[in-house]
């Protein structure tokens, strides 16, 4: 029971300090790109995160926040942004030769686009905050250069068992994250290039939507705020769908 106990304080405190912590130790100067030192390889999307993850909701995130991660649930995503990693069923760990192409063939996968459209891209990793909405993060890893069409990369590396989530076009999950990216960046669009299954490769564009982006805003706002209050978002059946039918 005196365990217990500890471990509820030590929780409580953690909620305390993301109330409390104030914005200055969450980077507000990351209001403008800051750039970092570029990783010696290249690293899939799937493992990239914000510098300080639980200090925000990032663009990995964004899809799990609403109930439209098809990996990961809400209620995960508010352990792991609360601290209590420890009290979860280990997350399934991705295929270590998944893993291996995907480092590997994400630069190809960069490269093609280039030729597939003509268009410069630059490698960065750079982490942004939103000017009016501090905890909302993003990570940008590519920049798409002197075009007024499109701004941002993201290069995916689907395997054979995902792939078919793309059949209809670009997923709900991976459009969130974009949708996420143009909000923090203020950026007009951005390009996804996924190669599916290691043998077909696509590009999609995801145009900034305001309508869209703002449903997006005040629904991360609401559970961003339940990390704050330590409130847990509620299950998947009690869930408020994000967008209503047109009558």
């Amino acid at each position: 029971m005196g365990s217990t106990f500890k471990e509820e304080i030590m929780i409580h405190t953690r909620a305390e300090r993301l109330r409390a912590r104030p914005l200055s130790s969450i980077g507000r100067a990351a209001l403008h790109l800051v750039p970092t030192p570029e990783r010696p390889a290249a690293v899939p999307a799937s493992e990239r995160r914000p510098a300080i993850p639980e200090a925000g909701v990032g663009a990995l995130d964004a899809a799990a926040a609403l109930g439209r991660d098809p990996f990961k649930s809400p209620v995960r995503l508010w352990m792991e942004k609360t601290g209590r990693q420890d009290l979860l069923h280990p997350a399934p760990r991705e295929d270590e030769d998944i893993a291996y192409w995907s480092r590997s063939l994400e630069p190809i996968v960069a490269a093609h686009y280039t030729v597939r459209t003509g268009r410069q891209i630059r490698r960065t990793h750079t982490t942004l905050q939103h000017p009016k909405h501090p905890w909302m993060l993003a990570t940008v890893t590519r920049e798409v250069l002197a075009s007024a069409e499109v701004q941002l990369l993201e290069c995916l590396c689907v395997g054979m068992n995902a792939a078919p989530l793309w059949n209809q076009g670009v997923p709900e999950h991976i459009r969130l994250r974009l949708l996420h990216l143009l909000a923090v960046t203020g950026q007009r669009a951005a390009d996804v290039i996924v190669l599916l299954g290691g043998q077909d490769l696509q590009i999609y564009r995801i145009e900034r939507d305001e309508a869209e982006i703002a449903r997006l805003i005040r629904h991360e706002r609401m559970f961003w705020r339940g990390v704050e209050r330590d409130e847990a978002p509620p299950s998947q059946d009690e869930a408020v769908p994000l967008f209503l039918p047109v009558s």
